[in-house]
């Protein structure tokens, strides 16, 4: 299991469990895939309040996000800041960029809890 596959499982047994990302994601339903070059694809479907990672690759997804391993990690634990990574060129985002924003922000309420 890589780093990244473990993190994502943390990750999904926060966000089960917080009222906080369930607010933050009623209403919101989205398929995002994740990949890029040394990742594992995978992807995270919202819905119905509820964040839950799976290995693979989506069909067509609704937002794409593309990073090579070290920054996809960096940005999942909080090392790398995401917005920096994307104007870097580090991080390639495909669909509504208000997607990816508000995806960052869920992810750091996950952190926070997980802290």
């Amino acid at each position: 299991m890589s780093e990244i596959t473990s993190h994502l499982k943390k990750m999904e047994e926060v966000a089960t469990s917080s009222e906080d990302v369930a607010a933050e994601l009623e209403g919101w339903e989205r398929v995002i895939q994740f990949q890029g070059e040394g990742v594992d694809p995978f992807y995270i479907l919202i819905k119905d309040g509820k964040l839950s990672v799976s290995e693979g690759t989506y069909d067509s997804p609704d937002l794409t996000m593309e990073a090579n391993y070290d920054t996809m990690l960096g940005m999942l634990t909080g090392e790398i800041d995401a917005t920096s990574a994307y104007m870097s060129g580090d991080l390639k985002v495909i669909g509504a960029l208000p997607d990816a924003v508000k995806f960052r922000t869920v992810v750091e309420i996950i952190r926070d809890e997980m802290e």
